[in-house]
């Protein structure tokens, strides 16, 4: 391990799951550069590797150590830190008590910091070699990523029947409006072309605030320059007011909705707890499609929950046709410990599941597709992510993904206007339309 006097210590940060695991690491990345230490790709050699965890599903706990033996494998001489919903989940599998009653951490991971504890994070990877200087420096956001996650929001108050987020990462809870117009307004004079706002529940943004999300981003728009377009990351359908549909003409607001279905059964939804039903969410996407016709939806659909019925997969596949969705996020449903529906008997058969699960996939390639034929011949506006083999690739506002010959406009972090000409499998192809 490097001392202070060498070299700046090299850190490394990767998260898994939800945008706003990347957000926190941002966040992160940018305080440890501003102290001084070099935030390098998780693909390089690092002196301190910081790990994101997830806990959603069975397989995001099970994703979260196969990564962590990885980076271990890869690269045996770094410190390495785990932290993360993972860890709330899961504590006696990273944690362990010894005869004095302290939490040490167990073997192949050298530090664990739950949620709760991630602010010690920072001073703990200083403390390992790199100058503590300018902890107290804002964040910055690291400048590998071409948009900017803000993180506004932590928590959630509902009680889905499946999840345990909400026991890892607590009561919902909001960052004052002001600090989020700072942290925009200071990603946007940095130069990012997109900003992403981020939350566990972000559509109960401010109601701890005596303010709203709609409220927020209205706020933000009329704030940021016309050089930053704002994304909306996750927000539930009935979140989703008549104020925040409204902002869906604002030129700078992405229009693109990712909206968690789950199920399209109102009889699963309410096993589920969720806060919708079928025909508020179909309403939802029509409102929305009517300020913006080109306006794309993403979701997250969970098959083969407890008690899930031939007719009830049946009416998710026809509100994935009916709404035209871009893409969907399917998985199949998991059992979380400490969970409602862990506790129920009638369990849907594996091999119907993951069949369930494939008609699924196949149903939301098909409406991709046509959404993406769809926009052949539109110009739209790309923020560029990265540059490889001579050519460009990026995101419309519409979460469309796009590729152009790389040139001088087509760097990562830049934003340009472009002609879609064709459809490459799921990408479109575009050229540069010039100014």
């Amino acid at each position: 391990m490097r001392g202070q006097a060498g070299p700046p210590l090299r850190v490394a940060v990767t998260a898994l799951g939800c945008k706003v695991n990347y957000a926190e690491m941002a966040d992160l990345a940018g305080i440890l550069a501003a102290a001084g230490c070099e935030v390098v790709p998780d693909d390089q050699p690092a002196d301190v590797r910081i790990l994101n965890s997830c806990t959603v599903t069975l397989q995001a706990d099970a994703t979260t150590r196969q990564r962590l033996h990885r980076l271990r494998r890869e690269d045996s001489g770094a410190h390495l830190v785990l932290t993360g919903c993972s860890v709330d989940g899961n504590p006696s599998v990273y944690l362990r008590v010894d005869g004095d009653g302290r939490r040490l951490p167990h073997p192949g991971v050298d530090s664990v910091f739950s949620n709760g504890e991630k602010d010690g994070i920072a001073q703990h990877v200083l403390s390992i070699g790199a100058s503590r200087a300018a902890l107290t420096a804002r964040p910055t956001t690291p400048p590998s990523r071409s948009r900017a996650f803000v993180k506004i929001q932590d928590g959630c108050n509902h009680r889905c029947t499946y999840c345990s987020v909400w026991q890892a990462r607590g009561a919902a809870r909001s960052i004052p409006p002001a600090a989020v117009v700072e942290r925009v307004l200071e990603a946007a004079e940095a130069g990012h072309a997109e900003v992403v706002l981020t939350g566990v529940d972000l559509g109960s943004y401010g109601r701890d605030q005596a303010t709203t999300l709609a409220q927020l981003l209205a706020t933000l728009l009329d704030t940021v320059g016309e050089g930053t377009r704002i994304r909306l990351s996750s927000v539930n359908t009935n979140d989703i007011s008549a104020e925040l549909i409204a902002l869906n003409a604002h030129p700078q607001l992405c229009s693109h909705w990712h909206m968690p279905l789950q199920s399209g059964s109102d009889t699963v939804l309410r096993a589920m707890h969720r806060g919708y039903r079928r025909a508020q969410y179909v309403r939802v996407c029509a409102e929305l499609r009517a300020l913006d016709p080109d306006t794309e939806f993403t979701t997250d659909v969970m098959v083969a929950f407890p008690g899930e019925s031939t007719s009830d997969h049946a009416d998710t596949i026809r509100l994935i046709e009916d709404t035209q969705m871009l893409a969907v996020h399917a998985f199949r449903y998991s059992p979380r410990p400490g969970t409602a529906a862990s506790e129920l008997s009638v369990r849907v058969d594996d091999r119907v599941a993951r069949t369930r699960n494939r008609e699924v996939r196949r149903a939301a390639s098909a409406s991709g597709h046509a959404r993406r034929l769809r926009a052949v011949g539109r110009r739209d506006r790309v923020v560029w992510d990265r540059a490889q083999d001579g050519t460009a690739h990026g995101l419309t506002a519409t979460y469309l993904e796009v590729v152009t010959d790389l040139a001088p406009a087509t760097r990562p972090g830049c934003d340009s206007l472009v002609e879609l000409t064709g459809l490459e499998g799921d990408v479109l192809r575009a050229r540069l339309v010039q100014p």
